[in-house]
């Protein structure tokens, strides 16, 4: 199997939510440190650039969509399996033969998704 390799845009969103996340940590150092004027002028840029993070999710969102429709069919699939494993194990029903069957459904789940994500 191909390591998962990031496209351009994965890379810049990543980089911009980093950016956002340095920011948040500022914002809460100035509220820390009594600098609530400072703390505000990074939280407003920060919105700004959440709302940019934002904008760039649903592009990629509505890109991703037209290669979707069978990763979802299999998701869901995935996801009926995964719930009734985790309600047995919730139940203390056979917790080692279900924790390998939620591992192995988070594997499928995983596959599914970067094979949805290749098509991109």
């Amino acid at each position: 199997m191909m390591a998962f390799e990031p496209t351009d845009k994965e890379k810049v969103l990543e980089s911009l939510m980093a950016a956002r996340r340095q920011g948040q940590l500022a914002e809460l150092s100035l509220r820390f440190q009594g600098k609530p004027d400072e703390a505000d002028k990074i939280w407003a840029s920060n919105a700004r650039l959440s709302t940019e993070i934002d904008i760039l999710i649903g592009r990629m969102m509505e890109e991703w969509l037209g290669a979707a429709d069978r990763a979802t069919k299999d998701l869901a699939a995935a996801n009926a399996k995964l719930e009734a494993a985790v309600a047995d194990i919730k139940k203390k029903i056979e917790v080692a033969q279900n924790v390998v069957e939620v591992l192995g459904l988070l594997d499928d789940a995983l596959a599914i998704a970067k094979k949805a994500l290749a098509g991109l």
